[in-house]
């Protein structure tokens, strides 16, 4: 499919590190004895667990997701300070740990972090390492909102770096000068004990009950800029109303189907970013009527509220009397997407797309109908998360509903760490993020890690976030010259196999009725 309209700024920069934090003596700790709370005397911007968070998030993180915490009597008050062998600043990395080791038990995580975890609390180099007993009975004292924090720092993170000179330059980023971003949910699957149940809906047909994710996406690196989760009886479009607010001037944002309404629409619109939706097709699906067609096969519509949507919209808001909204002038774009295999098979798809740019000559409908395939970054970076990071069939490890969501953050802020590693390194060859393969990412950071495990912490060298980068660039590259398509369902994959394609674009008239 044919490349969007890409933005050729030429200023470039580097991306600036974190600052670096002071630290005392080694020396007056050991001395000091096992009270002692000072920071270890090494380089942190240059401690393998950087890789993950700074010391600085981690602590901001704990200060404001304990904030709320009640009392010992049950009344709000200040955080609670523990004094137990793991301080919420140390099971924080600890989950972001498990999260990055998906699949192994708590005993392996603790032996390939422990020697570390002196660089957030020093006192720790002077004991054993604590027991899987110790590390779980600390999860369920860690506040839900400490790795929501976590995750909430590393996507503000994600969007500052979005509008640095150094990715603006890079492919895929901006599509008609514009950030591209998308939306969409997913589900994950929990574990089945009674008080999950309780609080998650189990689908219908389902085993296990399940958590809705949706998140608003970089298309161009493929880091979550913002989520919100909740059961799946709630539904995609429920969260996205919470979501919309991110979106911001300067970005265009591509939707799939199930996101339209009229009220949608108006409140995204409002945001000042800029709109590519796609809506369901038939002529009764969309209430629209053509004002005309344009010179590139684009159609100027207006949009106006059904009676069935409007009172939704009155159910739904609870307001009984709400006045229909005012009409909406946008463009249709509507195109057949014909998929041609090297054996000559062909398959026809039909789609319509709603967006807010209106001029065909800044816009041509052809480059609006490809840039909508953007659109499925966000379907990989839940593959990714899902396959690839947690891995293949596996249910969130969490037993209650707090630790269950614990880890939905902390698998969000460890793919965002991640996906950051990958850029910054595209960043350094000037190549497209896309071309980083996510799963050497994930082997070099795991080795990085278990290899800082073999040094001092206190001593020596550690490998530097730089080294991690340049074993990242010497790993093969992902292909981004190639047009494949491969079968969704599990029924079809019993049939079908990944193939080479082609793609073409024909822009079609849509069947909507006209505007006397």
């Amino acid at each position: 499919m044919s490349e969007c309209v890409m933005s050729t700024a030429s200023t470039t920069s580097t991306i600036s590190p974190a600052s670096t934090e002071l630290a005392g003596s080694l020396r007056e700790v050991v001395l000091a004895g096992p009270g002692a709370r000072r920071a270890v005397p090494e380089d942190v911007a240059a401690h393998p667990l950087r890789v993950l968070a700074s010391p600085a998030r981690v602590r901001a993180a704990v200060a404001a997701g304990t904030e709320a915490v009640p009392g010992p009597a049950g009344t709000a008050g200040p955080p609670r300070r523990r004094t137990r062998s793991l301080p919420a600043v140390v099971t924080t990395v600890l989950v972001l740990g498990l999260c990055l080791f998906s699949g192994e038990g708590y005993g392996a995580v603790l032996a390939r972090l422990w020697p570390l975890l002196g660089w957030l609390h020093p006192a720790l180099l002077l004991g054993p390492v604590v027991s899987a007993p110790a590390l779980s009975q600390a999860r369920a004292r860690l506040p839900v909102g400490v790795l929501r924090a976590i995750f909430q720092a590393s996507a503000e993170q994600a969007a500052a770096l979005l509008s640095t000179p150094a990715l603006s330059t890079l492919p895929g980023v901006r599509v008609f000068g514009l950030l591209a971003t998308a939306v969409d949910g997913t589900v994950f699957d929990l574990a089945g004990t009674d008080d999950l149940k309780a609080r998650y809906a189990t689908p219908a047909g389902g085993r296990y009950p399940q958590a809705r994710v949706v998140t608003l996406i970089a298309c161009g690196t493929r880091q979550v800029l913002a989520a919100e989760s909740d059961s799946i009886a709630v539904s995609e479009q429920r969260l996205w109303d919470r979501l919309v607010g991110h979106l911001k001037p300067g970005t265009i944002n591509l939707a799939d189907r199930n996101f339209f309404s009229m009220h949608r629409w108006h409140i995204a619109a409002a945001t000042g970013a800029h709109l590519i939706w796609r809506v369901k097709n038939g002529v009764n699906s969309l209430p629209a009527t053509v004002i005309e067609t344009m010179s590139d096969g684009s159609q100027r519509v207006r949009l106006r509220e059904s009676d069935g949507m409007l009172s939704r919209r009155r159910k739904t808001t609870g307001e009984k009397t709400a006045p229909r909204l005012d009409d909406i002038t946008a463009r249709l774009v509507e195109f057949t997407v014909t998929v041609t295999d090297e054996a000559g098979r062909a398959r026809t798809s039909r789609f319509r797309v709603l967006t807010t740019l209106l001029d065909p000559d800044a816009y041509p409908a052809e480059a609006i109908a490809a840039c909508y395939a953007r659109r499925w970054q966000v379907e990989l970076v839940y593959k990714t998360i899902k396959s690839t990071l947690r891995g293949v069939g596996r249910r969130l490890r969490g037993q209650t509903p707090d630790l269950a969501e614990q880890e939905l953050w902390g698998l969000l802020a460890v793919y965002n760490a991640l996906a950051g590693h990958a850029v910054a390194t595209a960043v350094d060859l000037a190549v497209d993020p896309h071309e980083i393969s996510f799963t050497a990412v994930l082997r070099a950071t795991r080795d990085h890690l278990t290899a800082g495990t073999a040094a001092c912490p206190g001593c020596g060298r550690h490998a530097t976030p730089a080294d991690l980068h340049a074993v990242i660039a010497a790993a093969p590259r992902n292909r981004t010259d190639r047009q494949r398509t491969a079968p969704r369902t599990a029924k079809d994959r019993q049939t079908e196999h990944a193939r080479n394609v082609t793609y073409t674009i024909t822009i079609e008239e849509s069947n909507l009725p006209r505007a006397a």
